[in-house]
Formats: structure tokens, C-alpha cells, sequence
């Protein structure tokens, strides 16, 4: 008689591979299970003609996320060099007809020059993977500017002297007292004495730089002459508060150097011509004068242009102090 022995897994195991094979049979279990769907970004700049935004236009970013997934988002940065200067989050809505979903951004109103760019980031979320992509850099455009014109570069111009102390117009208008201060700029940043605003003059406003230090940042509010330049500063709390263009002592009758006070105030035109004068040494004083070329060419004073000149007298006190220097 032979005995047969059937060998039985352990209950729990046979428990375990029942189960494996009911999972692998059921459809709906293994659909429920699919990976999340692959995701891809495009990016398009609109108003970057050329790879350049003009000054203080903005750039637009429109961007696509294929396949469309109801709920999704997009953080879209806005570099300059390495620096964000704008994080947004944007939803993703559905193109008509297609399955992708469509995002867009702006930039700030672009001033600094830099090289510029947008970058689209999509987080992995349970419906989609993550996805991440830069668009083509663009960078800020400046215009010459000349003597009559007006506009929103004029405007963002005017503003951007004025940031630098330089005493101007706040309009849109390059009139005279835009002429006067780019005098003033080319004279502080050893360029040729003219009126006209070049790119470079523009794009380095733009980036905050082209002002003038004081000699003296810790004599409290006073004035300050560089007879070097040929401007004139009136300071306070240790920063320039206006640069002006002046024209100082001709070499056969040089300005004085030294600290002195200002003692005296004459209101108006006198009998030479000087207007709104305050006297700081001897006959030295400063003033309105009808002629203020970009050279030394007075008596020895210090001769500033008749539209400033109300301006300066009245910001002027008596007692203060000026310091003339080289």
C-alpha cells in the first residue's frame, strides 16, 4: 500500500498569493495604480523684440503645460542674472480643443539693465510629474535722448537724475532744466560738456550709478563747490541733496578755495547782473547769472543758471557753511 503526501503552504501564505492573484485579475485595481501622466512646459516671450524690452515696458510670458490636468499651477520666476525679481503662481487653463493648458506672467515695468529671463516651475503632484523650463534672455533697450523730446523714456530719464540728486524736471518733457542736469552729469563723470543724453548715460542711470560723493559727508547740511567740475552740491545728512552744473572763477580771476560762511542775501538783480546772490567771502558770492557756460568763466563767483537760482537762495541759510575745493 503506498501512502501519498500532498505538501500545503502555511494558511498565510496561501492566504498571500491568493490575494496577489486576485490584484493581477482585477482591471480596476491596476488602472487606479497608473503613474502619475508626464508633464512638459513650453515658453514663449511676446514684446522682446530683437531679444529687448524697451525701458520701462514690460515682457510677457506665455507658457503651455501638455497634458492638461484640471487643478494644476505653474510658479513662474522672473530672473535678472541670478537675481528674482518676481515669484508668481499661475493657473493652468484649458486650450479649446486641445489637451494642453495655457499659463502666462508679466514682468516688472524693466528699468535696470541686466540679461533678463522667465522660468516656469510645475511641482510633481498626484495627476501630473514635474516639469521645469527657461525662455530666451532679453534684455533692457535704451534711446538717446536729445533736447526737445518727450515721453515715457523722458519721464523714467528725469526720474532716474533726480534719484542721483541732480536737480531736474519730474516730466516728460526734455526741456531745460533736463538739459541742465545732464550738463551737471557729464561734468561729475569726466564726460564732454554738452545737453545731449547718450545711451550710456541712460543705461548707467539705470543701474544707479553716475551720482557724486561729497567731500565733506559729515558737516551737516551745506553746500559744496568742485572747482575741478565746475558743480555745485547742497548736502544734507552726510548725501547729496541737488547737484548743479555752475561755472566757477576764470584762471585770471580764480574762485577762492577754502570754508567759509555765508554772510549776506540780496534778493533779485543787482547792478551786475547778479541774480538772487548770497555773499560767502569778500565779494564771492553765488549766484543767477544769464551766462553759465560748462567752463570757469566768472569773476569769482560762483555763477549758477537763472532757473535754479530762486531754487538755490532759498535753501540756502545764512551762517551755513560752503566749502570750495578742487
Amino acid at each position: 500500500m503506498t501512502t501519498r503526501l500532498t505538501l500545503r503552504p502555511p494558511r498565510s501564505r496561501r492566504v498571500l498569493l491568493l490575494a496577489v492573484a486576485a490584484v493581477l485579475a482585477s482591471p480596476g485595481v491596476a488602472q487606479a495604480q497608473d503613474a502619475p501622466a508626464p508633464a512638459t512646459i513650453t515658453l514663449r516671450v511676446v514684446g522682446a523684440s530683437g531679444g529687448n524690452v524697451d525701458v520701462g515696458r514690460r515682457a510677457r510670458l506665455v507658457g503651455n503645460l501638455r497634458p492638461f490636468v484640471a487643478g494644476q499651477k505653474v510658479v513662474v520666476l522672473v530672473k535678472r542674472g541670478r537675481t528674482t525679481i518676481r515669484r508668481v503662481l499661475r493657473p493652468v487653463e484649458r486650450v479649446a480643443g486641445r489637451n494642453a493648458g495655457r499659463f502666462e506672467a508679466l514682468t516688472p515695468h524693466l528699468i535696470r539693465p541686466g540679461r533678463h529671463r522667465f522660468i516656469a516651475v510645475h511641482s510633481r503632484t498626484a495627476e501630473q510629474l514635474g516639469a521645469r523650463a527657461e525662455s530666451d534672455r532679453f534684455s533692457v533697450s535704451y534711446p538717446n535722448l536729445d533736447p526737445g523730446d518727450r515721453g515715457r523714456a523722458v519721464a523714467i530719464f528725469n526720474g532716474l537724475l533726480a534719484r542721483q540728486s541732480y536737480y531736474t524736471a519730474r516730466s516728460r518733457l526734455y526741456g531745460g532744466a533736463t538739459m541742465r542736469a545732464v550738463m551737471a552729469f557729464r561734468k561729475v563723470n569726466g564726460m564732454r560738456r554738452t545737453y545731449d543724453a547718450s545711451q550710456y548715460i541712460f543705461r548707467r542711470l539705470a543701474a544707479g550709478r553716475g551720482g557724486i560723493r561729497l567731500a565733506h559727508p559729515r558737516a551737516g547740511r551745506h553746500v559744496e563747490v568742485d572747482l575741478s567740475r565746475q558743480v555745485m552740491v547742497l548736502a544734507a545728512r552726510g548725501k547729496p541733496v541737488h547737484v548743479f552744473h555752475v561755472s566757477t572763477g576764470a584762471p585770471a580771476t580764480p574762485s577762492d578755495r577754502g570754508v567759509f560762511r555765508f554772510y549776506r542775501r540780496q534778493p533779485g538783480y543787482n547792478s551786475l547782473g547778479m541774480y538772487y546772490s548770497v555773499y560767502y567771502n569778500r565779494g564771492e558770492a553765488i549766484h543767477g547769472y544769464r551766462s553759465v557756460p560748462g567752463y570757469p568763466a566768472s569773476h569769482g563767483c560762483v555763477r549758477n543758471p537763472i532757473p535754479n537760482s530762486r531754487f538755490i537762495y532759498d535753501w540756502v541759510k545764512l551762517r551755513m557753511r560752503i566749502y570750495v575745493h578742487r
